[in-house]
């Protein structure tokens, strides 16, 4: 049972590049629900995450939590969210432990004690420099940095790059712990299967438009039925996929 539901709104999110365009991009989230955002490459992805961050420059429309604007209270927008993909920066000489030290102090409600036990969580030595890390580490290691400061929702862009099959088992444990938090998560990933079971939410991007966002019941109930107009074979309707989503 959810005690306090937290909202995530975002609004008319538009970007614009010489060959690409992420058009009109709107959509909520609710806090307890994992979305997976899915999609073709090149399809916008990373691009509407970057803009939903406050990462990207000269996009328009909005994003806000609780009506806590991007636009108009970035610092507070941006103390609610947690954002891990490959484009971040960080402090690559430095250690794991050094960059929580010294990017922590731009969140109100960091918490060294919860950045370390993430890291023990994730088998990450805190004295490690960045820069020997792996990818899949440099994934494991992003992720621990967001949750140590609390945040209401959680930007996951391909967050299981790199990591083994036994890992990425045990990560979607830790996702399923996070959302019994009633925090929110936005999630994308190329290996859909893993998504099947968790998504309560499933959001389609092709060539920067939104063309699918419902629940993964109905969504799985819309494709079965086409399939049925299309006279697919049985085989069609033993197990939906979320990727069935992009044939």
């Amino acid at each position: 049972m959810k005690i306090q539901m937290t909202v995530f709104e975002c609004t008319n999110i538009k970007k614009t590049y010489r060959t690409f365009a992420l058009e009109d991009i709107s959509f909520r989230l609710e806090s307890g629900y994992l979305t997976a955002l899915i999609g073709p490459n090149g399809s916008g992805k990373t691009t509407l995450f970057q803009c939903l961050s406050g990462a990207a420059r000269n996009f328009t429309g909005d994003a806000s939590i609780d009506g806590i604007s991007l636009r108009s209270e970035p610092e507070k927008y941006k103390e609610l969210i947690g954002y891990v993909s490959e484009t971040l920066s960080f402090y690559m000489e430095s250690s794991i432990l050094e960059n929580g030290q010294l990017l922590g102090t731009y969140f109100a409600d960091w918490s060294m004690e919860d950045y370390y036990s993430s890291l023990d969580r994730m088998e990450l030595a805190p004295s490690k420099p960045l820069y020997q890390l792996s990818k899949g580490e440099m994934m494991k290691m992003q992720f621990c940095f967001a949750l140590a400061h609390h945040p209401r929702f959680l930007l996951l862009d391909e967050p299981m790059a790199g990591f083994d099959p036994v890992f990425r088992r045990d990560f979607l444990g830790m996702i399923q712990d996070i959302l019994d938090k009633d925090i929110g998560i936005l999630l994308s990933t190329h290996i859909t299967e893993d998504l099947d079971k968790l998504a309560d939410y499933v959001l389609v991007l092709k060539n920067g438009k939104l063309v699918q966002n419902d629940t993964r019941e109905v969504l799985e109930d819309k494709y079965r039925s086409a399939a049925r107009k299309r006279k697919a074979p049985d085989s069609s309707f033993e197990r939906f996929h979320i990727r069935d989503l992009l044939s």
